[in-house]
């Protein structure tokens, strides 16, 4: 049997595949980020929400597992705790940069990005990731995501320049909301890129009004010239997108593009989907 994992620092989605490479399990356990979390997090999470892997640990002969903080030595570590847990499996980890790269790549040559609470991006040859510009987090960078977007929008209706219209919107949606309390938690509370990332679905929701349109295009379009067109051949290769943000501006994201010259082939939530394809095929 074979494990798939798409883990991120919130949640974990786990599929397993019997001997003939159809599913036999999915299952969401919370996330790990070992760039953050106790060495012991994957024991615990799995103990406590995943049993239903739990029960055929003897019978898992490989472990496919891509992660946000895999890299480097992070992914022996990870490796190493997977490998305790289910023995007789041969387990591979990486980075969620690949999978978004395998998943909207396949063994094709492209640009994947990956356009959630945070951005990034990489060149691929089909099977390796050959070049990536920092995204440089959501102070420096992350043109694009979820988090950037929360805070431009936020610096913008407190400095009220977006229409009286829709700074009085905002209020009525956040009632009480004053900049103490942001300040707060974005200087001195955990995770101020998720806190922030929270606000972008008022964008989603009204993003009929042509100010709050041209405000997600316009990042996006900071998106593209910030990264993609430092690649080489970035207007001639096909490119695809993972991610919450991606997918619910779409259109935006389309827009944005067309304006850089870039052609975009693919956009999904989520790549758990496609690399179920991408290792079945490979038996």
């Amino acid at each position: 049997m074979t494990i798939i994992a798409d883990a991120g620092s919130t949640k974990i989605s786990w599929v397993l595949l019997d001997k003939d490479r159809n599913v036999n399990l999915r299952l969401d356990t919370p996330g790990y980020n070992p760039a953050v979390d106790p060495a012991d997090t994957l024991d615990v999470l799995l103990s406590h929400s995943g049993e239903g892997l739990l029960s055929h640990n003897e019978d898992v002969r490989h472990i496919y597992y891509y992660g946000a903080g895999c890299s480097g030595e992070r992914c022996s570590r990870v490796a190493s705790r997977l490998q305790g847990i289910f023995p007789g499996a041969y387990c591979r980890v990486e980075s969620d940069m690949l999978a978004a790269a395998r998943a909207v790549c396949g063994d094709k040559p492209g640009i994947a990005c990956i356009l959630g609470t945070g951005s990034n991006s990489c060149l691929y040859d089909g099977e390796r990731i050959i070049d990536n510009v920092s995204p440089l987090g959501f102070i420096l960078g992350d043109e694009g995501s979820g988090a950037v977007l929360g805070r431009l929008l936020l610096g913008r209706i407190f400095k009220r320049q977006f229409s009286p219209q829709l700074c009085n919107l905002f209020h009525r949606e956040y009632p009480g909301l004053e900049s103490c309390e942001i300040i707060e938690r974005v200087y001195r509370a955990e995770r101020p890129n998720a806190y922030l990332a929270t606000f972008a679905p008022f964008l989603s929701r009204h993003i009929d009004a042509e100010e709050v349109e041209n405000f997600v295009i316009d990042e996006f379009e900071r998106f593209f010239r910030f990264n993609i067109l430092s690649y080489e051949d970035a207007t001639q290769l096909p490119l695809g997108f993972i991610g919450s943000i991606a997918l619910h501006f779409a259109p935006q994201l389309r827009k944005a593009a067309a304006r850089c010259g870039c052609r975009i082939s693919h956009i999904a939530q989520s790549p758990l989907e496609e690399l179920i394809k991408y290792h079945g095929a490979r038996g």
